[in-house]
């Protein structure tokens, strides 16, 4: 293993000064060594950069930066499972989608070429820690400040499901490889695992919901309601399965799963003895607790990123666990670590990320450095292919595409259409004219109904000749005369 730390200022302030380095993400695509990664900087600059490290350079390159997403700090960034998407998310609830090529060589020419990625937003309320994409990519999971883990439609960017279930900051959120579950990690000191049933995206019921708290022991459980007897034994107090925020002096608690999707290794853990670390805990037995604790090398694990390949033979998951001045690489199966590297940086690791090919660790600090952990073949096993790729359910589309046109024999009903007459009429040749393609149809003249008789309007002016009046069809009735008094005009002789 060969650690390199080259003295680069990925994210400036005023002054000169570097920022904090708060996300790194790789590209899934590697093409001839060459892997291309994002930063996100927690300063007021809200850019994206993206950058690329060749096999046997020490130092990466500075390829491009995505601006005018972010109007504050940016605080972590993750690519899709195809590529051609780049998630963003940070302060006062933005969250930025970049769309652009699937190949890593388009975000590395964007400003040589003069172009720029699409950008979307979705709004949340509050400061989002962290995302996480679905394994066929159509939706995103965001975890904000406010206690709510939001499931997003990429395509039509709303909201799907609004998980409420915690009572503090939401710090991690991780998605199962194989999208049978969703988990989400929080300062309250629990973690939450969402099951998926099928076709859970339209479903309006809420999520099954399973939470973990603390340690297992059959010495240490809830003691029952009712009277107690004077030889039942006193049941221990509860130990708390993860680190109080005093404790746990993180932003993140980064979670993820294994290459396979069984294991769940969540950071910000501590021990019955006190000490720190991670957790490694089995999906199918949640209820039995950990299944083995990765002790931190120094200080409390503020992430945790699981390698995409698997270990040959064992068919177990690497895992990269970021402590406070080191990250180790432990086998799952293990406590102890396969590689060790400590003394790397002057403050807090914040995120790591593995080379789809696993070739290559790139470790994020707050002091403003990234440090690169070069693996040669055989340094952490003999390593084979990641699981393959879990593709769209049926009837979903991975982005918005415009509705089939339909058949030329399929009969298409259109109101207020009228068909086209069945024959043309004939030319004095005998020949029928071809009717030019796309003809705009004619409408169809609809008569109108008369529901009520209408009111009769007095004209102003008189006409010239009268027409007689219809003859009424019942008699009208009869008028009483009016008598009138006679005037006399001229007296009577």
């Amino acid at each position: 293993m060969k650690v390199h730390n080259p003295m680069i200022s990925y994210h400036s302030l005023e002054g000169g000064k570097s920022d904090r380095v708060m996300g790194v993400d790789a590209h899934p695509d590697v093409c001839d060594g060459i892997v291309v990664f994002a930063t996100v900087g927690g300063g007021g600059s809200g850019e994206v950069r993206i950058w690329s490290i060749a096999p046997g350079d020490e130092q990466p390159k500075f390829r491009s930066a995505l601006a005018k997403g972010h109007d504050g700090s940016v605080n972590c960034a993750r690519w899709a499972p195809d590529g051609c998407r780049l998630a963003s998310a940070g302060d006062r609830g933005t969250v930025c989608l970049w769309r652009g090529g699937s190949d890593a060589a388009w975000w590395c020419e964007l400003d040589e070429k003069n172009e720029r990625a699409r950008c979307d937003h979705l709004n949340h309320a509050d400061d989002v820690y962290d995302v996480a994409w679905s394994p066929c990519g159509k939706w995103l999971l965001t975890g904000a400040i406010d206690g709510s883990a939001t499931v997003w439609d990429t395509c039509s960017r709303r909201p799907v499901k609004v998980l409420r279930d915690h009572a503090h900051y939401i710090q991690g959120v991780c998605w199962d490889p194989l999208g049978n579950y969703l988990a989400t990690a929080s300062s309250d000191r629990s973690l939450k695992v969402y099951e998926l049933p099928p076709k859970w995206h339209a479903s309006k019921k809420n999520l099954k919901t399973t939470t973990v708290r603390w340690w297992t022991d059959p010495h240490e459980l809830p003691q029952k309601k009712g009277k107690k007897t004077a030889e039942e034994p006193k049941a221990k107090p509860r130990s708390a399965l993860f680190a109080s925020e005093t404790a746990h002096a993180s932003f993140f608690r980064r979670l993820c799963a294994s290459a396979d999707g069984s294991l769940i290794i969540t950071p910000g853990a501590a021990s019955k003895e006190g000490q720190r670390g991670s957790v490694t805990l089995h999906k199918a037995q949640l209820d039995r607790g950990p299944v083995s604790f990765l002790p931190s090398p120094d200080g409390s694990a503020t992430a945790c990123r699981a390698c995409p390949a698997l270990v040959d033979g064992t068919q177990s998951s690497l895992v990269a666990v970021c402590a406070h001045d080191a990250v180790a690489v432990y086998d799952v199966t293990k406590n102890t670590p396969c590689a060790l590297a400590s003394g790397l940086h002057y403050a807090a690791l914040t995120d790591a990320a593995w080379a789809a090919d696993a070739s290559l660790l790139v470790v994020a600090s707050a002091d403003g450095y990234l440090s690169f952990l070069r693996f040669e073949p055989g340094d952490l096993g003999a390593k084979c292919a990641a699981p393959p790729r879990v593709l769209l359910p049926a009837g979903l589309d991975d982005l918005p595409r415009a509705p089939p046109a339909p058949a030329k024999d399929d009969d298409v009903v259109l109101v207020g259409v009228t068909p086209a007459p069945p024959q043309a009429p004939s030319t004095p040749g005998g020949a029928v004219p071809a009717s030019p393609a796309g003809s705009a149809k004619k409408k169809k003249r609809i008569a109108p109904t008369l529901l009520a008789p209408p009111t009769p309007v007095k004209s102003p002016a008189k006409s010239p000749a009268k027409e007689p009046a219809p003859e009424p069809t019942e008699a009208p009735p009869a008028k009483k005369k009016k008598r009138i008094a006679p005037t006399l005009l001229q007296p009577v002789p």
